[in-house]
């Protein structure tokens, strides 16, 4: 059974009290709230004795601990929370206790603060973990949020809605046209170096050197409208994604029963894209790296030809900068062709090793010679105070290469990640397949190397370029067949040509060769396969026995010629038996005439015919 108390503490005896003494004991007689009260002196007769205004309540909790603890300064609103806490230890002892109910008095910080020791406890990087926890702590100051009771969808909706809009930028004093760099911090709060780095990444103007360094009323007018633009929705979705997965956190350590925040959905970027990156082309990338090797810039203790090989080791691995300034000669193993990523240094906090194409290999040889094994090979704080996109934004320049392209949907910029993004992309238009290109990336799922693998209006009509013609009556396309026939890589897209004057036209032997199917150097691989009704492909089990292969090369059925009256003699097969449509066959010679000459000579190759 609780009992209620109140808490007895001393008070240092003022010296203007008076002291009276009832049966041996001393009182202090003091003024308090308007009222004369008596104390009783402590025996040094320094101090006296005060009981609390709240009442307390002492009790034996769930674990058997006798606790006392402060209720109310009302006596009956005591005696209700007292028992609440008895009720409590009850279930306690019994196994009904809810652990979210003592997290439930906890303010929010406490927990954001055991939220960042998971985090630190997990691995994550520090740059990670301090924008996590300034985005948390954000969105719980500015929504007013103290306990977890507090949380709430549609205030945190309403807190991203107000900083995603716009506000008004500060009135400029009228008629000053120029302002000092002092006089420009002052007008905004900040400091200097702000104001520079501002003017930097928006590459304003600016005049004078030294303490004649002035700004235009314009640049300074261009700092204050972008001071107050909101930020765009990708920002946005940061801050959902950082307070989705701390109260996720609390759902799974049974913090809370349920997350007040689980219907807080990401915003759509598509419409409001702040910086898209877009890929190099492979002949920008040369004009890139022969630029900076060529470049007599120093920085931050990068030369020209430290940057072109820094840039060729991004280009031909694909890693971040942070993986990069990290790297040392020992990480190289060129004769294995491979670079090998520590799991410190990658994001995943796995080991990455990386196969190097040939001629990367031995271009990076001489260069990784000369470096100290043991110390980075492009250390320094480039990539540390992110500064790579201001280096590669300089060699870009010296290249002729745009660091920002417009575009319908916005700007496409290319900073230093685009590197990374060329790479996979790249890799995709080389034939490389999007699971292939997961395990180079080291991404977690598919669909995030999917964002770094671009596709643009020319690749898309290259692709749409193959699909059949479904006109009625048109010509069939030959892409497929000469494909089959080994005539065109399956990977690129046959050249245009109307007219060929170099060869002369199919003679009638050649038109009875090709109608007999006598290709001596048809690849039997290519006609193992022919396609059912439903378009699914079936393998030819009697074309593929082994005495089939062994006894002689495979060769297509004769499916019979013309007459002159254009009636059809011998055989008549509506599927050559190495599965090429006799149409087609026919198709191939009508259109003789259109093909160009080298898929011509590459036809009369197979047929075993001379194209002199």
């Amino acid at each position: 059974m609780g009992t209620l108390l109140r808490q007895s503490y001393t008070v240092a005896l003022p010296p203007d009290a008076g002291i009276i003494e009832r049966s041996g004991q001393k009182f202090a007689r003091l003024a308090v709230g308007g009222k004369i009260q008596t104390f009783p002196v402590t025996a040094d007769g320094k101090r006296y004795r005060r009981q609390s205004d709240k009442w307390y309540g002492q009790y034996t909790d769930g674990t058997g601990t006798v606790q006392r603890v402060p209720l109310s300064t009302d006596k009956a609103a005591a005696k209700q929370m007292l028992a609440k806490l008895e009720r409590r230890a009850e279930r306690q002892r019994t196994g009904l206790l809810d652990p979210a109910e003592d997290h439930a008095q906890r303010p929010l910080t406490a927990h954001l603060a055991d939220y960042v020791s998971v985090l630190i406890a997990k691995g994550d990087c520090d740059a990670h973990i301090t924008l996590t926890r300034d985005r948390i702590a954000a969105i719980l100051d500015g929504c007013g949020f103290t306990f977890a009771r507090d949380a709430d969808v549609s205030t945190v909706a309403q807190w991203l809605t107000d900083r995603r809009t716009d506000g008004s930028p500060i009135e400029l004093p009228a008629g000053i046209e120029s302002f000092t760099p002092g006089e420009t911090a002052r007008l905004f709060g900040i400091s200097g170096a702000a104001i520079r780095a501002t003017i930097k990444r928006l590459r304003l103007d600016a005049g004078g050197h030294g303490k004649r360094r002035v700004y235009p009323r314009a640049t300074v007018e261009a700092i204050a409208a972008a001071r107050v633009r909101g930020c765009g929705p990708e920002t946005a979705n940061h801050y959902i994604r950082a307070i989705r997965g701390f109260f996720r956190w609390m759902v799974k350590s049974k913090r809370i029963g349920s997350n007040p925040l689980d219907t807080l959905s990401l915003l759509p970027v598509a419409c409001d894209v702040r910086r898209a990156r877009r890929e190099l082309t492979a002949d920008e990338l040369r004009r890139l790296l022969d630029a900076t090797r060529q470049s007599g810039r120093t920085f931050r203790g990068l030369t020209g030809p430290d940057r072109y090989y820094l840039y060729l080791a991004a280009m031909g691995t694909g890693f971040r900068a942070s993986a990069l300034s990290r790297l040392t000669p020992v990480d190289f193993d060129l004769d294995g062709e491979t670079v090998a990523l520590a799991a410190r240094n990658a994001k995943n906090k796995r080991v990455k090793v990386q196969p190097l194409s040939a001629d990367v290999a031995e271009e990076l040889r001489p260069y990784l010679a000369t470096r100290e094994p043991g110390r980075p090979i492009w250390g320094g704080t480039w990539a540390s105070d992110r500064r790579g996109a201001e280096m590669l934004r300089g060699d870009l320049a010296k290249a002729g290469i745009p660091y920002v392209v417009k575009t319908s949907d916005g700007p496409l910029y290319a900073d230093f990640h685009a590197l990374r993004h060329s790479f996979l992309t790249l890799g995709g238009r080389s034939g490389i397949d999007l699971r292939t290109l997961q395990e180079l990336a080291g991404h977690s799922r598919p669909d995030i190397t999917a964002m770094y693998t671009h596709r643009r209006l020319d690749d898309l009509k290259a692709e749409i370029g193959k699909m059949p013609n479904l006109i009625p009556g048109a010509a069939k396309s030959l892409t497929p067949i000469l494909t089959l026939a080994g005539c065109i890589p399956s990977q690129s897209t046959a050249p245009i040509c109307t007219t060929d004057q170099d060869l002369p036209e199919m003679t009638e032997a050649e038109k009875t060769l090709i109608l007999q199917g006598n290709f001596a150097g048809f690849p039997s691989d290519s006609l193992r396969f022919t396609s059912e009704g439903d378009g699914t492909r079936t393998r030819n089990h009697r074309i593929d026995s082994p005495a089939t292969n062994d006894t002689k090369r495979l060769k297509i059925k004769r499916i019979g010629t013309s007459d002159t009256t254009g009636r059809t003699t011998g055989r008549t097969n509506d599927t050559s038996e190495g599965g090429i449509p006799d149409a087609d066959l026919a198709a191939l010679v009508a259109a003789w005439p259109t093909l160009p000459g080298p898929i011509k000579a590459a036809i009369r190759a197979l047929v075993g015919v001379s194209t002199e």
